[in-house]
C-alpha cells in the first residue's frame, strides 16, 4: 500500500539525502527517521525491511518494501500517518528553503471543494459558472 509520499520518504531515509538540506532540514530528516524507526522497529519483519533498505540504498526492491511497510503502518495508524506526513512536509519545506525558495504546495486533511495550487497567477481563477 504505497503512495508517492511514502515512496519519497523511503528513498530519503535510505539515501539520507534530500536536495541541499540546511542544518534544520537535516534535523527534520533525523526526526522523520526516528519516527519511522519507532514505528517499524518493534516487529522483527519490519525492522529487517528497514535494515535491508538502509544497507542497499541503490536497490529499488528494499526501498519499495520499506515504502509499502510505511504505507501499511500509516493506513493502520492515523496518528502515525499524520505525524509522518507532517514531518515529511517539514523536511520538504526546509529543503525548498535551502534551494532558494520556489513553491511548495501542500494539501492535507479532508478537502471538501476545489483546490488551487499555483505560484504566480496573473488574472482570475474561477470554478464553475459565475
Amino acid at each position: 500500500m504505497t503512495d508517492p509520499v511514502t515512496t519519497a520518504i523511503a528513498v530519503a531515509l535510505v539515501s539520507k539525502t534530500v536536495e541541499e538540506l540546511t542544518e534544520s532540514g537535516k534535523a527534520a530528516l533525523a526526526a522523520l527517521g526516528r519516527l519511522v524507526r519507532r514505528k517499524l522497529g518493534g516487529a522483527a519483519e519490519s525492522r529487517a525491511l528497514l535494515v535491508r533498505a538502509e544497507a542497499h540504498p541503490d536497490d529499488a526492491a528494499p526501498r519499495q518494501a520499506l515504502a509499502e511497510a510505511l504505507g501499511q503502518a500509516a493506513h493502520d495508524d492515523r496518528q502515525f500517518a499524520e505525524e509522518l506526513h507532517r514531518l515529511w512536509w517539514d523536511v520538504q519545506n526546509r529543503s525548498n528553503a535551502a534551494t532558494g525558495g520556489g513553491v511548495l504546495n501542500t494539501v492535507s486533511g479532508d478537502v471538501g471543494g476545489n483546490v488551487v495550487q499555483a505560484r504566480d497567477v496573473r488574472g482570475g481563477i474561477s470554478f464553475g459558472r459565475a
